[in-house]
């Protein structure tokens, strides 16, 4: 998990790239590609991660989030579940830290919709969202209520500027952070 968060490069990306992208790219794609975008890291590091874990033997049950925020409409978050020695993990990813913890992805007033993929073996040519809705990102909407691919993908690249990038980088490199329930201190990431 932590290599893998350590692989691709969290930089910015255009908009056209953004837009191409964003939540699309299968595991192998973003190995080889090893850059990812600062703004949405989540679904491109989990299925990185899910295809290391099951080379390693493990099988990761991927998750899909759908998060609700005023003015904004559902938004994704991505993640895997995994068993070890009996007990599950939670592996998340977020804009500037890489959490893990004993647990499951429970639904929250903020976060209603939590769907499981079966575990399996990771397709490394099928991007995450694909697991879930076999028109992968085009087919999200019909999972998660209000979700909008299209102003997504817009919400990201209002993001996706210069100082945004600073911030996110400052705070993932701050040592405070892993005082955060779960937030693994030794695993923010490359930063453009």
């Amino acid at each position: 998990m932590r290599a893998a968060a350590h692989e691709p490069l969290r930089g910015r990306w255009s908009r056209a790239r953004l837009a191409r992208d964003f939540c699309a790219r299968s595991p192998r794609r973003v190995a080889a590609d090893a850059d990812l975008a600062f703004t949405a890291p989540c679904a491109d590091l989990s299925a990185l991660t899910a295809w290391r874990l099951a080379a390693a033997g493990f099988a990761p049950v991927p998750v899909l989030c759908g998060i609700r925020r005023p003015l904004q409409g559902t938004k994704l978050q991505c993640g895997l579940e995994v068993e070890d020695a009996g007990r599950t993990w939670v592996i998340g990813f977020g804009v500037s830290s890489v959490y893990l913890y004993l647990g499951r992805f429970l639904p929250t007033p903020r976060r209603p919709w939590v769907l499981r993929g079966a575990p399996f073996d990771v397709d490394p040519d099928r991007p995450f969202l694909a697991w879930f809705a076999p028109e992968g990102r085009a087919g999200v909407h019909h999972l998660l209520p209000g979700y909008d691919l299209a102003a997504d993908v817009r919400h990201h690249a209002r993001r996706n500027h210069a100082l945004g990038l600073w911030w996110a980088r400052r705070r993932a490199l701050d040592p405070r952070r892993a005082a955060h329930r779960g937030c693994l201190p030794d695993a923010p990431g490359r930063w453009a």
